[in-house]
């Protein structure tokens, strides 16, 4: 580089030499210069220091990442001694659930087998039960038709129904509904049949009976005789002659003619062991007729009453409250039916009978 001098000023003095002075330009250059240095430096120390902050960082990132690949290794090592080991597990569980599958197999063959014995026993016992229960039936159904075409007694037969239904229904078998319904319309058809009150006619025979012996009769004289105009002439006793004079030939006139009705049989004075004959006679028909009655033949029984009540007419006052009361009751007792038509109660036991003759499936 070149520099221009400057010309001095001749009035000034002229300085003496010295040295050279340093021009300003080159020391700001030199500054400007040291300071860029010192910034590349700095720069470049940061960039160091920054670079090996990074490699150490990378030289831990490495070590923990060796690390962690180390441990992964482990980790998958053992994972991998484990897999092994459950496989191995899994091979044994395997063969121990085939196992367990041909033992539970074998045992529900055997329960299988179990079921049909016990099975087989109970259809032998509830079969032996219900083949009990359905003779028990039957002898039900046959005292039923027994004590009605035998004994003709329909209330015990309707019980004998009643009972047998209550059995039936215990069993609880569709196939018997038949059976139910014919003693449903059996039980109907004895509800229906006229039930006379045997006791109740019994009793009133009984009581007849045992009043025959105080009932009047028609012929018995009286203990004393009184004159029917006694009265009359006791009245006029105490009137003058002539008055008791026409009372005396009143009542002698009287005495002349008797008026008799003429109804049946002349009445008859009997004597006293007659009296009993008749009231024993009495007594002999009535307990005929309740002998008819307990037999429960309604012709003797009927022809019995009507030969009682005959014999109150003929030999007994009817006027008397105690013969009209003798002859209303046997009146009314006329009037039973001791032998009503029964119904047919078989069809009930012949339905049985068939089930019964069905052998089991």
């Amino acid at each position: 580089m070149t520099t221009t001098p400057t010309p001095t000023d001749p009035a000034e003095p002229t300085p003496t030499p010295s040295a050279p002075p340093v021009p300003a330009a080159p020391r700001r250059r030199r500054g400007l210069a040291l300071l860029l240095l010192l910034i590349v430096v700095s720069a470049v120390a940061a960039a160091a220091f920054w670079v090996w902050q990074q490699q150490q960082s990378l030289v831990k990132d490495n070590s923990r990442h060796e690390e962690l690949i180390g441990r992964l290794s482990r980790n998958l090592a053992l994972l991998e001694t484990q897999a092994k080991a459950m496989d191995t597990r899994q091979a044994d569980l395997a063969a121990v659930l085939q196992r367990n599958s041909a033992e539970i197999a074998d045992f529900s063959r055997r329960i299988d087998e179990h079921d049909q014995v016990v099975g087989n026993l109970n259809e032998q016992v509830a079969g032996g039960r219900n083949r009990f229960v359905m003779a028990s039936i039957e002898n039900l159904l046959l005292l039923a038709n027994d004590r009605l075409q035998i004994a003709r007694d329909p209330a015990s037969a309707l019980v004998a129904l009643q009972e047998a239904d209550q059995r039936i229904a215990g069993l609880r078998d569709p196939r018997l509904f038949n059976v139910r319904q014919a003693i449903a319309e059996e039980r109907t058809a004895l509800q229906a049949v006229p039930q006379p009150d045997y006791a109740g006619a019994a009793l009133s025979l009984s009581s007849l009976a045992a009043r025959a012996e105080q009932l009047p009769l028609r012929a018995r004289a009286p203990d004393h005789y009184e004159s029917a105009v006694r009265g009359p002439a006791a009245a006029v006793a105490d009137s003058t002659r002539w008055e008791r004079f026409k009372a005396s030939v009143t009542q002698a006139l009287r005495g002349m003619f008797t008026l008799r009705r003429n109804q049946g049989p002349e009445a008859r004075l009997l004597a006293p062991q007659d009296e009993a004959l008749v009231h024993h006679v009495l007594m002999l028909r009535l307990e005929a007729a309740r002998a008819a009655l307990l037999r429960g033949d309604t012709v003797s029984f009927r022809d019995a009453g009507a030969g009682a009540a005959a014999w109150l007419h003929q030999y007994f006052r009817e006027e008397d409250p105690a013969v009209r009361g003798a002859l209303a009751d046997l009146d009314r007792l006329q009037q039973l039916q001791l032998s009503p038509p029964l119904p047919e109660i078989t069809r009930s036991l012949a339905l049985l009978r068939a089930h019964m003759d069905v052998p089991a499936r």
